[in-house]
């Protein structure tokens, strides 16, 4: 199977081995029927520019269900049924194999039709993996003996303390207040960009020298192969910008790793003492990408539901956080 980030520049490559989750989901004898394209390079070929769920290869991603395929790794399935998504904990699965984006952040977690399947599937791809052991063998110590079925409960949720964020808080606040909370709020998009840029080219590149067959073999390259097939990539509709800066940076520097301790901070200071100071199990969103940024970079896990809705004429879900 193709592993190409729904790039034409990566088609036709050839991994050496099985990424570490598929791994261990072969080793417990789960069959894999195919692999799904997410947005074309995680959106990272063009932030802000790049529709969701496009690539060139299979243009736009369109509503799909296989009744048949129940369980999914880093997918997202739609229906009129209910659909439950699991972030795991940065490390807590194996990134071995995986297209990259950054080590603090990457993580591998399933999606299903029920919880039961999710969890089923999150017992099978946790723990240690000797190619990515830098990050796995920490958070396997973490892993309870006998897996995490155990915890399968209908009224687990009852008796639990949950923080619902909502959106109207900031307009509770005053406006100096505001202006302040916005000033954080873009240093953190601005050293997380910086950061993750830097990241990238170092990852990309070392994952790319690693496949047994490629046309490209460094980021580069890839830029490279986009300029020369602007059509086959649509460039002038969705360009390669945030590439092409990633491309300009110089790895891991005292700035860099200047910003990587302030948003370590952040984190600390902010979801992390939110959760302590309130006695809270999980922060409540309506939405898991309202709270996406924050979770990918303090590597927290995060769960995302969406029941069916079709009789209320609309799609709403909801995230547990923590």
């Amino acid at each position: 199977m193709n592993t190409t980030v729904g790039s034409y520049a990566l088609l036709g490559s050839v991994v050496g081995w099985d990424a570490g989750v598929v791994e261990k989901l072969r080793n417990v004898g789960a069959v894999i029927l195919g692999k799904a394209i997410l947005t074309e390079w995680y959106s990272f070929r063009a932030l802000g520019k790049t529709p969701n769920g496009w690539c060139a290869r299979g243009g736009q991603a369109q509503i799909l269900v296989d009744q048949a395929a129940d369980q999914h790794i880093r997918g997202r399935q739609y229906g009129d049924h209910f659909t439950f998504g699991l972030k795991p904990t940065v490390g807590l699965t194996s990134r071995a194999g995986v297209v990259p984006i950054s080590s603090r952040q990457d993580t591998i977690g399933p999606m299903a039709r029920t919880v039961v399947d999710a969890v089923h599937l999150l017992n099978a791809i946790v723990g240690f993996d000797p190619r990515d052991s830098e990050a796995t063998s920490e958070t396997a110590q973490f892993i309870p003996d006998g897996g995490y079925k155990q915890f399968l409960n209908e009224d687990g949720i009852i008796g639990k303390r949950l923080g619902v964020v909502r959106h109207p808080y900031l307009d509770t606040l005053n406006r100096s207040t505001v202006s302040t909370f916005e000033n954080h709020l873009e240093l953190l998009r601005s050293g997380e960009l910086m950061l993750l840029q830097a990241e990238f080219k170092s990852s990309v590149n070392e994952y790319l020298k690693e496949l047994a067959i490629s046309f490209v073999r460094s980021l580069a390259d890839i830029i490279d192969f986009n300029q020369n097939n602007p059509e086959l990539e649509k460039l002038e509709e969705y360009g390669q910008q945030t590439l092409i800066e990633s491309e300009r940076t110089n790895g891991i520097g005292e700035k860099e790793r200047k910003a990587a301790e302030y948003l370590e901070k952040l984190s600390w200071d902010g979801f992390e003492k939110k959760m302590k100071d309130y006695k809270l199990d999980a922060l409540v969103t309506p939405d898991i990408s309202l709270a996406m940024t924050v979770l990918a970079i303090g590597g927290y896990p995060g769960i995302s539901v969406e029941p069916n809705t079709k009789a209320m004429g609309c799609s709403l879900g909801f995230a547990l956080e923590g």
